[in-house]
Order: C-alpha cells, then sequence, then structure tokens
C-alpha cells in the first residue's frame, strides 16, 4: 500500500507534468499527431502548471514575510516567501491575465481580428517575461525539489507560446496574402507590412504598451502603486532580488490543537498519561497519540511531502490554537477533530506493521526506529 501512496505522489507531482512536457515538445514540430493537436492538452497544462506552481511556492514559503522570523523544526519553511505578500497582486494579476491569452489563444480556432490576436500574442509575450524573472528569482536557493519543479511551468509555458504564437501569425499571414487587393491606403499599408511573419512580432511588442498601461492602472487602482511588479520580487528575504533583512530565526515550542484539546473535561477528551513534549509536561490521549503517530509515520514515508503538510499546519493550526483559551472550547476541537482521527487511525492501521506500537510510544522519548535499531 506505500506503494500506492507513493504512486499517487510521484504521478500527481512529476508523472503528469512530465507527460504534458513531453506532449507539448512533441508538438512544437510538424507534422504532429492527431490525437496530440487538441486545445485539452494547453488547458490542462496551464490549469495543472499553474496550481503545483502555486503549491510549490507555498512549499517554498509564501505567504511567510521578511518582517517575519523563521521558525526552525517541526517541518517549517527554510526560507520566506519569494514574493512579496503587499506586492504580490501586482505578479498574480498579470500572471492570470497572461494565462487567459495563452488559453484564448489555443481554444479559439477561428481566425480572430488582427488587433485581438496581437494583444493574444503580447500578453503570452508577458506571461513569459514574469516565468523568467520568477525563476531567477529562485535562483539564489535552488536547493530542494519544490525550487526544481517551479521551472516546469515556465519551460512548458514557453513550448506552448512558441506553438501558438507561430501558428496564429500563420493563419493571418496566409489571410491577409489572400484579399491583398481589398485594402486601400493607410490600412492597406500597415496589412501590407503584417502580410510577413516580422510585422506580426514587430506589432506583437507594440500591442504590450498599451496592454501594461491598462494592467498599471488597475495595479495602480489596488493599491499596488507604479512599482509594484519590482517590489514584488525586492520586498522580500532570502532570494535574488531580495533586498530586505529578515529578523533571527527562533525554534519553535508552541502547542498545536491536538495537544491543547488534550487538555479538555476529562469525561469528554479521556487524558490517558503524562508526556513529554520537547521537555516539557503535558496531558497525552489517544487522539493526541494517533495525530502525532501519523506524522511521524508520514515523516518517515513521504519527508518531503511531510515537509509541505508541516508547513501548512505551522501556518494554521498553531494560531488557531491561542484562542482554546478554555476547557470548553478543548472539547469542541477535541470533537471537531475526531473525523480526522479516524482518517489518521485508518492510515496507520493500512501502511504500518505494528500501529498500536507505533500510538503507544508517542511523547515517551522513544520511536519505532529505536526497536528497530536494536533488533538489527
Amino acid at each position: 500500500m506505500e506503494f500506492i501512496i507513493w504512486a499517487f505522489v510521484l504521478a500527481l507531482f512529476f508523472g503528469i507534468p512530465l507527460f504534458l512536457t513531453i506532449v507539448n515538445v512533441i508538438r512544437l514540430f510538424e507534422p504532429k499527431p492527431a490525437a496530440l493537436n487538441k486545445s485539452l492538452f494547453d488547458v490542462l497544462t496551464i490549469v495543472l502548471g499553474a496550481g503545483l506552481s502555486i503549491l510549490d511556492l507555498g512549499f517554498l514559503g509564501l505567504g511567510i514575510e521578511y518582517t517575519e522570523p523563521l521558525i526552525l523544526g517541526g517541518g517549517n519553511a527554510e526560507y520566506h516567501s519569494p514574493l512579496s505578500g503587499a506586492f504580490e497582486l501586482s505578479y498574480f494579476i498579470p500572471e492570470f491575465i497572461a494565462l487567459l491569452c495563452m488559453i484564448l489563444l489555443s481554444v479559439v480556432k477561428r481566425r480572430k481580428p488582427p488587433l485581438f490576436a496581437a494583444l493574444l500574442i503580447a500578453g503570452v509575450y508577458m506571461g513569459n517575461v514574469l516565468h523568467i524573472l520568477l525563476v531567477i528569482q529562485l535562483l539564489e536557493n535552488m536547493d530542494n525539489v519544490f525550487a526544481y519543479m517551479m521551472i516546469v511551468f515556465p519551460v512548458n509555458y514557453l513550448l506552448m507560446s512558441v506553438r501558438l504564437i507561430r501558428r496564429e501569425i500563420k493563419e493571418q499571414t496566409v489571410y491577409l496574402r489572400e484579399t491583398a487587393g481589398t485594402r486601400q491606403g493607410f490600412i492597406g499599408r500597415l496589412y501590407a507590412f503584417l502580410e510577413r511573419s516580422v510585422g506580426w512580432y514587430i506589432i506583437s511588442f507594440a500591442a504590450l504598451i498599451p496592454l501594461l498601461a491598462v494592467l498599471l492602472m488597475i495595479l495602480i487602482l489596488c493599491g499596488q502603486g507604479a512599482d509594484g511588479i519590482v517590489k514584488a520580487f525586492t520586498e522580500t528575504a532570502d532570494w535574488t532580488f531580495s533586498k530586505q533583512i529578515p529578523p533571527p530565526p527562533e525554534y519553535y515550542h508552541g502547542h498545536y490543537l491536538c495537544t491543547v484539546a488534550a487538555g479538555g473535561h476529562e469525561k469528554i477528551v479521556k487524558p490517558q498519561r503524562m508526556g513529554i513534549r520537547r521537555s516539557e509536561k503535558i496531558v497525552v490521549n489517544r487522539q493526541l497519540c494517533i495525530a502525532n503517530a501519523f506524522e511521524e509515520l508520514i515523516q518517515e514515508k513521504l519527508p518531503h511531502f511531510h515537509k509541505g503538510v508541516r508547513h501548512f499546519y505551522d501556518s494554521y493550526g498553531y494560531p488557531l490554537s491561542k484562542l482554546i483559551t478554555t476547557k470548553t472550547r478543548a472539547d469542541i476541537v477535541y470533537i471537531l477533530m475526531k473525523p480526522l482521527e479516524l482518517i489518521f487511525i485508518t492510515v496507520l492501521y493500512m501502511f504500518d506493521t505494528d500501529p498500536e506500537n507505533r500510538i503507544a510510544l508517542q511523547y515517551t522519548g522513544k520511536k519505532t526506529t529505536d526497536f528497530n535499531l536494536m533488533k538489527g
């Protein structure tokens, strides 16, 4: 069953992106297989690529501002956010426009009006520039799988842009040559300029100016300022364009939801014994032991996945635990955690050869690996 978990994780984070990358490389060449000549692959590349990129950025520290000290230990993120939270809209709004332009360029198969086509190509150009800036930003700490995976989507976007821009310009130039004798004056000279491929590349770059002007007005209205895109990269710490110095890191020693919930009314949370957690005595019940055993199992079997899950939990679990200030609130959290407890125990019994021993050893200072070493 451990193989099934690994297969699912590898397929989602590596297998599918690799497959789509191969498809996008093949589609660059003519003739291409009819089965691959579908807009569905472009849409999947955009949707899945953007989604996984957000997850990867989360694992790299997205949301942890340079003003916050890094919390060392417990699987927390090792770096601050590569994009400034105050100015991240200056990146994500143009990125959204660029992705939309790419999808429209792919999905709309009929011939597009020349100005509309030029604006779409300009939006795609903008997306490539944004991706190059982001990749350069991440180069400073290119030392883990999530940083490397952040290169995959920009590469696929570039492959798609080459193919779709080439296709669009070819269709436009063929049409303009076929109707060359129907236009006079300035329009005729403009269309004659666009009959050559180089004309389309030039006018698409020119179309970037009004497109960027509109985006700039939108970003100013959103409070991002005219230099928001610059500050999105520079108002950060730990990365290539970063200009800020973060406070010294701290070591986490707080309590989480299950830990605090174990301190509710005895009849409800059913405390079992006292345990040791980072040299502190805490109340331990079965729910807390199951949750910690589950995390220990994930850390052993899927360490990179555990790192991301732990970062998410550290970001949201700890702040929520501060609100549990009474036994009644602890009781409520204990009850709300019951469905998760059921999931945890199910996973333990499916993938651990001796789940009850693992559960019993939690907060005793011992781990199942200690006994495995003794047997060896």
